[in-house]
């Protein structure tokens, strides 16, 4: 019966020494959390309208460039690509099962969505 009462009045004193540390360790962690719950809730950002355009491949890269990477696993193509109309270059990763050549004239989709912003991606050929 000692050592319960002993125990009971250690964690009170634990508790009533530490609170303000606890409670300043939970809000320092708390707080990154805080700053991505507008990131978490901006997430609604739809394509509103598609367009086809033709681009001419200026550059291709293999990613990632990482030597531990296993072969096979998680690799894909990064296209450079100028757009027909302007000189625009933009990029496009597409899987490295359907390898483009460089000077190819190729069709993409441009896409448009709802927050404003544009991405392009390969038509299925």
């Amino acid at each position: 019966m000692a050592t319960v009462s002993s125990l009971r009045n250690r964690l009170l004193l634990f508790q009533a020494e530490y609170r303000d540390a606890v409670i300043g360790v939970v809000f320092f962690c708390a707080l990154p959390l805080a700053a991505l719950i507008p990131i978490a809730m901006n997430q609604d950002n739809p394509v509103v309208a598609t367009q086809s355009v033709m681009g001419t491949i200026e550059y291709v890269r293999l990613m990632p460039i990482n030597p531990k990477m296993a072969a096979g696993r998680g690799l894909y193509y990064t296209y450079d690509v100028r757009l027909d109309g302007n000189s625009a270059v933009t990029s496009i990763d597409d899987e490295v099962g359907m390898p483009h050549l460089v000077g190819s004239v190729i069709p993409i989709e441009r896409q448009h969505h709802k927050r404003g912003g544009d991405t392009y991606r390969f038509l299925n050929e």
